[in-house]
């Protein structure tokens, strides 16, 4: 029998400040459809048929919350409980039917070595009626953490969830669980947490026209419109939400069979990196979109919340 493994990317939980101006950001300006809501947390999909691909949680302090990771069944799902609990792996949560409004399903929850919450699920209710709109998003497309042991979290992904090795950058390890170059990478930095999160678009002219919706409602381009000439060499455009992620349109990613070569640090760095943005968009990240991605942005206005709560507590 086969080990078993995950097999996509079903999308992220976010803990946002305000949940109703971050549900109408993503609504009106990123393209998102609302899927069902309880008192204090929202679910979003995408055009694709997965239920959802954010769920926003109003809290005191924004971050994130856990990773939504899909495997091939209920077998599948039980094979990685067994094989990471007997790891000495940290689960949080046993095999167990999941919450209908979620889209129900069957999975379990645990964390890697840095904390994050991976929620790892089959069986979830999919959406017959997928959406005819080219102009935004079809599903989550990667997502990437910073961290300062990027080889240590590779690792765990590779041999506990079953993920393969696609290249490493020299900054950055791309790793995947499907065709799709990567579904997960890992930047070197000097602490743990959230990089981006990147939705797909169905192509060039989407993207673009994603972006446009995006500037009409007078959002700041972070960085691109672009073509990465690293890993991936997947088109690009990054934005800020309102919270302070970074979150990313991103179109055309490299796909990776069984006969993909995987490529290091002296490959990659000897391709002309920059520039990576076409003539009149922003060559590099500006400075607060490298604020987003360190996590320098919600950190500080989570600092700045706790300075309220405490002088409100001792007022």
């Amino acid at each position: 029998m086969s080990e078993p493994k995950v097999n996509g990317l079903r999308g992220a939980e976010l803990a946002v400040y305000d949940l109703n101006a971050s549900v109408d950001f993503y609504l009106k300006n990123w393209g998102l459809s609302e899927v069902g809501r309880s008192a204090d947390r929202v679910y979003l999909r995408a055009t694709g048929d997965e239920h959802h691909v954010i769920t926003l949680h109003e809290r005191p302090k924004a971050g994130l919350l856990a990773v939504n990771m899909a495997a091939q069944d209920s077998a599948t799902v039980d094979g990685l409980h067994a094989k990471t609990k007997a790891m000495g792996v940290e689960i949080v949560s046993a095999p167990a039917a999941l919450a209908a409004e979620a889209g129900g399903g069957y999975g379990f929850e645990l964390r890697t070595p840095e904390g994050h919450l991976i929620r790892i699920s089959s069986d979830v209710a999919r959406h017959r009626d997928v959406i005819a709109d080219p102009t935004r998003p079809i599903k989550a497309n990667h997502i990437v953490f910073n961290s300062p042991d990027i080889d240590n979290q590779m690792q765990f992904f590779l041999d506990m969830l079953g993920f393969k090795f696609s290249d490493f950058s020299g900054h950055m390890h791309f790793i995947r669980c499907s065709r799709n170059h990567h579904a997960v990478a890992i930047a070197k930095a000097n602490g743990a947490g959230l990089n981006h999160i990147a939705f797909e678009m169905k192509d060039f002219d989407s993207l673009m026209r994603g972006v446009g919706r995006m500037r009409v409602a007078e959002e700041e381009i972070g960085w691109g419109v672009g073509r990465h000439a690293g890993p991936g060499r997947n088109i690009f455009s990054y934005f800020v939400d309102p919270n302070g992620f970074a979150i990313e349109y991103t179109a055309e990613v490299d796909q990776a069979g069984d006969d993909y070569v995987s490529r290091r640090e002296d490959y990659w760095q000897s391709v002309p990196i920059r520039p990576c943005a076409w003539a009149g968009a922003k060559m590099l990240p500006t400075p607060r979109m490298r604020d987003a991605m360190s996590g320098k942005l919600i950190n500080e206005r989570n600092i700045n919340c706790d300075d309220a709560i405490s002088e409100k507590m001792a007022g």
